[in-house]
């Protein structure tokens, strides 16, 4: 049983040392208590404390609010006066106290510093009333500190207004990406600007998560869509030479379009069409040390010297090539005439590997040549 007589002594010390003895001692009687603690401390207890709280010092309700934080029976309005207190002093109210309501939590948040609303981010549990107050107001410590916590609920909308707010915040991100409640919405509008780093951390997740799944379903995409790409453009490079070898484009239109794109495989492929060489060999006359042969092939077909000089500029790059050396190539490729070079581009077909080349004809002879050497062939 308390004292009451001691208890009305320390009531008339209006001292600092004199109130801090009688909270001490009614917080004493109150945590000591338990759940056999009666109705009749409980109410004198919240009574006494309220009148005199606003003439404790500071340390004297820092120490009040970390000793009945975690109480379930706290007198509610003691709590909530608690908590709305400096910083120091409401921190681990808001932070523990089960006597604090969603509702008193909302009020507080609405207009509370930021520092108050870190602390409620990091209770253990956040209902989806208050983690839309903390997103509509919090800064990016506040956001950071609600996304991280796995015990906060968020609703769609906030969800979505967490991420528009963490669009320039790796923190927030960082955050938000280990949330396996992140709705798929929410996910979507995240993905396109996550970092580089942040999307190999989601690889390592389970295959569960939205983000995982986002990420593969993005990658098949793209994959298709560069496949479809890489379709679409080289039919359409066949579909130019088909055009050049029936005369219905000028072939310096297709030479200037894939030189200056630096496409020396449809480059080669064109040469080859139009001269009836192997377009493997013409690849590689196209950066071989004599321009010789590709100056007989280019004068052969018509090239002009304009189209032939984007051959030589594309040369140029690969070979390192110097602007006295380009001078001399586009002066051989103008003294060559086209009937001298048609000539010299059927002796060239004539000589076939002899020139690095090998021709269609030589190719089969070859296989023809290789089908008679084999030993034990079978016939038919």
């Amino acid at each position: 049983m308390f004292n009451l007589a001691k208890l009305a002594d320390l009531a008339r010390d209006h001292t600092a040392a004199g109130r801090k003895s009688l909270i001490k001692t009614l917080t004493d009687l109150f945590v000591s208590a338990g759940d056999d603690r009666d109705e009749q401390i409980s109410l004198l207890f919240g009574d006494i404390v309220l009148k005199v709280l606003g003439q404790l010092e500071e340390e004297t309700r820092i120490i009040l609010s970390k000793r009945m934080c975690r109480e379930k029976a706290a007198p509610h309005e003691l709590m909530v006066r608690l908590a709305q207190d400096t910083i120091a002093v409401a921190e681990p109210a808001l932070e523990h106290s089960p006597a604090l309501t969603s509702e008193d939590l909302v009020a507080i948040a609405s207009t509370a510093s930021m520092e108050h609303l870190g602390a409620i981010a990091g209770r253990v549990s956040v209902d989806e009333a208050v983690t839309s107050v903390l997103v509509d107001r919090g800064d990016a410590k506040v956001l950071s500190k609600v996304a991280e916590n796995q015990g906060a609920e968020f609703a769609d909308a906030a969800f979505l207004k967490l991420v528009e707010k963490a669009r320039s915040n790796v923190s927030i991100q960082a955050a938000l990406i280990k949330r396996p409640d992140l709705p798929e919405e929410a996910a979507q509008a995240l993905l396109p600007f996550l970092t580089e780093e942040l999307k190999e951390r989601i690889t390592a997740l389970g295959a569960d998560n939205t983000l995982v799944q986002l990420l593969a379903e993005r990658a098949a995409t793209e994959v298709a869509a560069r496949a479809q790409k890489l379709d679409e453009a080289r039919e359409q490079s066949n579909a130019l030479i088909r055009d050049v070898v029936s005369k219905k484009t000028k072939i310096d239109d297709a030479v200037t379009l894939f030189a200056r794109a630096d496409r020396t495989a449809e480059l080669g492929m064109l040469l080859a069409r139009v001269s009836g060489l192997p377009p493997g060999a013409v690849s590689q006359l196209l950066f071989s040390a004599s321009d010789k042969p590709l100056i007989i092939l280019c004068k052969a077909n018509g090239v002009t010297s304009d189209a032939y000089k984007d051959i030589l500029t594309m040369r140029a790059r690969r070979l390192r090539i110097g602007g006295l050396e380009l001078n001399a190539a586009i002066q051989r490729y103008a003294a060559l005439s086209e009937e001298g070079a048609r000539r010299s581009l059927e002796t060239l077909k004539q000589a076939g590997s002899a020139f690095g080349l090998k021709t269609e004809v030589d190719t089969a002879s070859e296989e023809k040549r290789s089908k008679k050497n084999i030993p034990f062939a079978s016939s038919r």
